[in-house]
């Protein structure tokens, strides 16, 4: 599964490589690309599908968040059977960024 992580939310794969919850290590991370809001907007007006996902709390997805997105708060990832089946399909990672 090919998975890309907005440019304003790098301490949101920080929390996700530190919990263990989505990626098995650090190493990992790397492999990651971080694209721009411009390159965001791109994907999604493409033909290919794209699975927005928000892995903030409620709270903060009701506060704000991108249409279309899907809020699967971090505790939840390992157990949800929300995330895309198809390997193919790309998933790219958002949160609001620093504060």
């Amino acid at each position: 599964m090919r998975q890309l992580i907005c440019g304003r939310c790098a301490a949101c794969l920080l929390v996700l490589v530190c919990s263990g919850a989505l990626l098995a290590g650090a190493a990992m991370a790397a492999s990651f690309p971080v694209i721009t809001a411009g390159d965001l907007k791109q994907k999604l007006d493409g033909a290919a599908p794209v699975f927005l996902l928000n892995p903030l709390s409620d709270l903060e997805f009701a506060e704000q968040h991108i249409p279309g997105s899907v809020n699967l708060p971090l505790h939840t990832l390992e157990t949800t059977d929300q995330l895309p089946a198809d390997t193919r399909h790309l998933i790219v990672t958002y949160c609001l960024g620093p504060k």
